[in-house]
């Protein structure tokens, strides 16, 4: 059985990898057949713009979406062609070498990995670079360990942003400068690297529930959600798309108004991560990943996401998630983006900041760094013990 097993999920790799292969070359005959029309003026490139690919969207189903996460996996067993328009970044081919490394390759299942998951506020097009970010959340993905840690960041966070002097903004307001803007902004913030990016529509988020057949939800309140008009009594109950959506944007039923907004956004991603990566869903990604197609916009090559795929089919960690937020005391300030009106913001909390920090740090250490640490600690107590022993005896 157990072989049987094993031989299904490497026919499915397999399978997977002609796939890609197969839209690969479609896609190349296509940019031939392009390239013998009239060339028009080069347009200077953009730094970091995310591009499509389809299976990128996999991993962020697989692993987080959204976050976004706010995610998912691509189509395992049928025509990726439509998919393929989706939204991932293709492998890097020019000889010029990027000025930053944010779309540095990525080894996944040996090294920890940052990923910052946007929530667009845009539901007509997620590529909206106007769009404000509505949900910002860094995911620590630690395959080493199994574990991977969610910082939410309040739409509201009262930020330097990146590059800029003078008036601090709102984080949301980094999102109409682009994805980049937010991403080095929340580097700034938090002093970590973040390795890829994902921004998220909302509909995603309905689609991609609806897609697994709901989520189990828990509310501590009774409370009727602003969007969507969805009830929700105290305890575990199970919802659809629409019914996740809404608790996730809901806000205006809670004393904490955004912190508690931040927290539920958080438990709505780990019950996606939770379904989407066991057994039964894996196979169940291509339909979900079809359904969410152009949803997505991410920074993740093909490569990368295959490699992914593969580990989770393979390895089937039994991932453990941990929440935290950043938080801060509620003010009225002018904003760099809207410097004639005071606005509210969120002025930030030091401490809180440096405990994210701390957690970061911890969760980016492998297991072999942790188990190195434990021994070098344990080493250090006994020699402790050794020195208190002697001068008790002198």
């Amino acid at each position: 059985m157990g072989k049987k097993l094993a031989r299904s999920k490497k026919d499915s790799i397999e399978e997977i990898e002609i796939i890609l292969d197969r839209e690969t070359q479609k896609i190349e005959t296509r940019k031939s057949k392009k390239a013998k029309k009239p060339a028009k003026a080069p347009k200077t490139p953009k730094k970091h713009q995310p591009t499509k690919h389809p299976i990128i969207v996999s991993f962020i189903a697989t692993l987080i979406i959204v976050a976004v996460p706010v995610f998912m996996f691509f189509h395992y067993f049928g025509a990726l062609s439509d998919f393929i328009k989706g939204a991932t970044k293709p492998e890097e081919t020019s000889e010029e070498q990027p000025e930053e490394t944010e779309t540095e390759k990525i080894n996944f299942g040996t090294t920890p990995i940052v990923v910052y998951i946007s929530g667009s506020d845009s539901r007509v097009n997620v590529q909206d670079a106007k769009a404000r970010s509505d949900v910002n959340i860094l995911a620590v993905i630690n395959p080493t360990t199994s574990k991977i840690l969610l910082v939410s960041i309040p739409r509201d966070y009262y930020v330097q942003l990146h590059g800029t002097t003078g008036l601090r903004d709102k984080l949301t307001h980094a999102g109409i400068y682009g994805i980049d803007m937010s991403r080095q902004t929340i580097e700034d913030l938090l002093g970590v690297k973040v390795d890829k990016t994902v921004k998220v529509g909302f509909d995603a988020l309905e689609t991609i529930v609806d897609a697994l057949g709901g989520i189990d939800i828990y509310s501590d309140q009774d409370l009727t959600t602003l969007h969507n008009k969805c009830h929700f009594v105290v305890g575990t109950q199970h919802v659809n798309g629409a019914c996740a959506l809404g608790f996730s944007r809901e806000r205006y039923a809670y004393a904490t108004g955004d912190r508690h907004r931040g927290q539920n956004q958080q438990q709505v991603i780990s019950k996606i991560l939770e379904k989407a990566t066991t057994p039964a869903y894996l196979l169940k990604l291509p339909e979900i990943l079809r359904a969410a197609d152009g949803l997505f916009e991410t920074s993740f090559t093909y490569n990368e996401i295959l490699d992914m795929i593969k580990y989770q089919i393979f390895s089937n960690p039994k991932w453990s998630i941990e929440s935290i937020s950043l938080d801060g005391t509620g003010s009225m300030q002018p904003t760099y983006s809207m410097p004639g009106q005071n606005l509210y913001v969120m002025l930030p909390n030091d401490a809180t900041i440096i405990a994210a920090k701390d957690k970061i740090t911890h969760y980016l250490k492998t297991a072999e760094q942790l188990k190195a640490e434990e021994k070098e600690k344990a080493r250090l107590e006994a020699e402790q013990a050794e020195n208190n022993n002697t001068e008790l005896t002198e």
